[in-house]
């Protein structure tokens, strides 16, 4: 997973991530909006480089799909499947591609909330007397609040 990881920063590092369908586009992958329905939210076909996602989606979401997208874009073209994002219980449907939807995620989750960045957070006062933090970090990095918990629980499992 470490190799996912660098990646995530070093693509952050060079290219920014204020415009991620522009991001995508330097690595090949194309983003395309198109209403998917109320199950699926996000197709990457492989074959196409293409990432699809619904246009209504709220933007923070938007951000960790292309992300996400741009993950299976970079690592696995090569595989026989095509991967979509399942909304009935916020899981990914991945046949038989578990260890790849984990990396998608730890990529996107290093890319749009990097490891340095999250710890001065988690550093500040306000942070520590919050009851609740997550809402205010999520805005601050400009995701969901369940990628959020996600993300910290990625921290909390990697220093444990």
């Amino acid at each position: 997973m470490r190799h996912i990881i660098e990646k995530a920063n070093e693509i952050r590092e060079k290219y920014g991530i204020d415009d991620l369908e522009l991001l995508a586009s330097k690595f090949g992958a194309e983003v395309v909006e198109i209403p998917l329905g109320k199950i699926i939210k996000e197709v990457y076909i492989k074959d196409e480089g293409v990432i699809v996602i619904d246009p209504n989606l709220h933007p923070y979401k938007k951000r960790h799909l292309i992300a996400h997208g741009l993950a299976h874009h970079l690592f696995h073209r090569n595989t026989r499947v095509n991967y979509f994002l399942d909304e009935r219980d916020d899981r990914f449907n991945y046949w038989k591609q578990k260890k790849q939807e984990k990396e998608a995620e730890v990529f996107a989750a290093y890319l749009l909330i990097p490891e340095d960045k999250l710890n001065e957070k988690l550093k500040e006062e306000w942070v520590k007397d919050s009851p609740d933090p997550i809402p205010e970090l999520a805005e601050e990095f400009q995701v969901s609040e369940n990628f959020m918990r996600k993300r910290l629980e990625l921290k909390f499992i990697k220093e444990s």
